[in-house]
């Protein structure tokens, strides 16, 4: 996470226990409704996720992370890209695959808790995808069956290091195609022609 929250990585957790108890089980109907039945209904009723919509746009219509507005916008900018990774589900970058379990799981006849969490990006290529998981159990003193989405992340400077390797290898290829560029020579005037 660290290049996108950089000295605010300590909120990540909050943020993930922001989603996670907007997405809890159930503790019942009355004096303590919310978690996953109150997702449903919201969802049944203002359609927080739909397909073409990010899921950082239905994150900020949750307010998640805003008790600090830096937090929340780098939180956000985080969120943004993660359409530019995979996803374990064929076809779907991270994002599109993330709205999609939603929607799926929020319209079904036992809609299950949604656990929200990260892994390790470093090592195997795998470890760069957005994982969404079915009738996993991830936290382990609660027996429920959740819907887990774990992102990817990494510690702030490798992602610093990768940011800089980036913007060299952008900056060399600049440099060649700008010596590439170079005017064409003027044709000699061959005999008999005109200059």
């Amino acid at each position: 996470m660290g290049y996108f929250l950089q000295e605010h990585d300590i909120y990540v957790g909050s943020l993930f226990d922001e989603l996670n108890v907007r997405f809890a089980p159930s503790q019942g109907k009355e004096s303590h409704y919310g978690g996953i039945e109150e997702m449903v209904a919201l969802q049944k009723e203002f359609k927080i996720f739909k397909r073409g919509r990010s899921f950082k746009t239905s994150v900020s219509v949750l307010n998640v992370g805003a008790f600090n507005n830096d937090v929340k916008n780098r939180w956000h900018r985080y969120l943004e890209k993660l359409d530019t990774y995979e996803s374990n589900k064929k076809g779907q970058n991270g994002d599109v695959a993330i709205v999609a379990a939603l929607i799926k799981n929020l319209a079904a006849k036992n809609p299950l808790p949604v656990y929200f969490t990260s892994h390790d990006m470093r090592g195997a290529p795998e470890n760069r995808q957005v994982r969404v998981l079915e009738n996993s159990r991830p936290v382990f003193y609660l027996e429920v069956d959740y819907l887990t989405i774990s992102v990817p992340m990494q510690p702030e400077r490798v992602g610093a290091a990768e940011a800089a390797k980036a913007a060299k290898s952008r900056s060399g290829k600049a440099g060649k195609t700008a010596k590439s560029a170079k005017p064409a020579k003027s044709a000699k005037p061959t005999k008999g022609s005109k200059k």
